[in-house]
């Protein structure tokens, strides 16, 4: 990469980044095993009719139905194995990187655009996400693309780049609801910048909205307090603090209900730091400008989810908040490539990208970054040899049933005939695990990282209520309870 790239030189770096997305998206797709959100989209919501689908979308779901469709069909031609269903948020993860390159390019150069897509090939965050068989990449395609076409339309206040920003948004609100904070703040800053323009403007806004409102009735049926009343038990402070390290350094394990590792997201964030004070010091007004965009989109969509706590319901979590993070990334690579900065802005771009891919292979070897291994975890479990119940994690029921591949139930309620109990939890190695019920003996204890697996077993069956499996300490918050071996059990 030179420090002035021609055009033709630029579009080569670019397609080696995009070669370069595409390796650490791709190449490691089915290392990590499903885990809950990814379960319910390839056991509950995408496998029978499209009917049945939509229908599960409705009655199950807290996201618009876009990416369901989309998964169904390629469920279909491919299957749902974890490498074909992921690789679905893969492309869209790919695609990604040449709209962040256009976006940073139209606000500043093509030396920001090359950096603004060397960002998002390699940003963990987002390599996260392309590998999850959820719609948040497909959220964050369609929030870049909708990025794209309205600074592009800022300088050409043309109507074709305005009805091209209206669909991208469109379709970014039928990825995911949160994309109206992002597209929100383009619309008013589109009506205000173009008012002289209001006969092309006021269609493009106007479409967006309808579709917004046409939303509202599904919206409506999926109101669940059950979906998401998890996400209140922390405070909105800490939920904010884990999405800049989660930008900066992805999800890094605590998916169950681990701590961020902040000390990971240091080096990103004080490089990133830098970039925007290059920018502020030193950059042109273009440049000035163009990262100014770039962060109040960002801060905004993240200062108006946590005013829409205020006023509704508290959804803010780090992967709803992703419609910041492309034009955050923008920003900050138009600050690496000021002209002010010269050569500096540009070896610290190199060092946060070499960092980033660094990361990014030591999350492939540690487990401990990654999801649990509910694959090695039901091995470990093995067949019933009587009626047995799995007491785990509330989050980790479903993957567990998915991958035991046997007629196995979950239960919340009564008695139920036990020979044996499995615990699923993150009880201290030598530590015994509380709360079994009495007469059930320890007869196997195996360490699989972050986890461990404690087997229980009687001298015979016996019936053993629901409470008492519910007071097993797991070591999370709240116990759910599979059971599995149970004569005429259906799944």
């Amino acid at each position: 990469m030179t420090l002035s790239p021609s055009r033709t030189g630029a579009l080569w770096a670019l397609a080696g980044l995009i070669a370069l997305g595409a390796a650490v998206r791709f190449a490691t797709l089915g290392l990590q095993s499903y885990h809950h959100d990814e379960v319910i989209t390839v056991a509950r919501v995408i496998p029978d009719s499209f009917t049945d689908m939509l229908r599960q979308v409705k009655g199950s779901e807290s996201n618009p139905p876009l990416y369901y469709v989309l998964a169904w069909g390629w469920a279909k031609a491919f299957g749902t194995g974890e490498m074909t269903m992921r690789s679905l948020s893969a492309l869209f993860g790919v695609a990604t990187i040449p709209l962040a390159y256009c976006a940073a390019r139209e606000l500043s150069s093509r030396r920001a655009g090359l950096i603004a897509a060397s960002l998002v090939a390699v940003n963990p965050m987002l390599i996260w996400y392309s590998q999850e068989a959820r719609s948040y990449a497909l959220l964050v395609f369609f929030g870049a693309a909708s990025l794209f076409f309205f600074v592009r339309a800022l300088r050409t206040r043309d109507g074709r780049d305005l009805a091209l920003w209206g669909l991208a948004s469109a379709l970014a609100l039928c990825s995911h609801y949160f994309a109206v904070f992002a597209v929100g703040i383009e619309a008013l800053w589109l009506l205000v910048v173009l008012r002289s323009r209001w006969r092309v403007v006021l269609p493009a806004v106007g479409s967006v909205a309808i579709v917004g409102l046409a939303l509202i009735p599904l919206i409506s049926a999926q109101v669940n307090p059950t979906h998401i009343g998890w996400i209140e038990h922390s405070p909105l402070s800490s939920r904010l603090f884990q999405t800049g390290v989660s930008f900066l350094v992805g999800e890094t394990g605590h998916v169950i209900a681990e701590p961020p590792r902040e000390r990971y997201a240091l080096l990103p964030a004080i490089l990133i730091g830098v970039a925007l004070l290059l920018v502020a010091v030193r950059g042109t007004s273009r440049e000035r400008r163009g990262a100014a965009i770039g962060v109040a989109i960002g801060l905004g969509v993240v200062a108006l989810a946590a005013l829409a706590v205020a006023i509704g319901k508290d959804y803010v979590v780090e992967r709803n908040l992703l419609p910041a993070l492309v034009p955050l990334a923008v920003a900050g690579a138009i600050g690496f490539a000021t002209d002010g900065a010269r050569r500096f802005g540009l070896l610290l771009a190199v060092v946060l990208v070499a960092y980033w891919v660094a990361f990014d292979i030591h999350v492939t070897q540690t487990p401990n970054l990654q999801r649990p291994d509910f694959r090695e975890i039901t091995d470990g479990l093995g067949a019933p040899r009587g009626p047995r119940a799995i007491v785990t994690w509330k989050l980790a029921a479903d993957p567990v049933r998915f991958y035991l591949h046997d007629h196995s139930t979950r239960i919340y309620s009564g008695e139920t005939p036990l020979r044996e109990i499995d615990v699923i939890g993150k009880a201290a190695e030598g530590r015994p695990v509380t709360g079994v019920p009495s007469r059930f003996h320890q007869a196997g204890r195996v360490r699989f990282e972050r986890l461990t697996l404690s087997r229980y077993i009687s001298s015979r069956v016996r019936q053993v209520p629901f409470y008492a499996l519910k007071r097993v300490q797991t070591g999370f918050g709240d116990n759910a309870v599979v059971v599995d071996g149970q004569s005429g059990a259906s799944r």
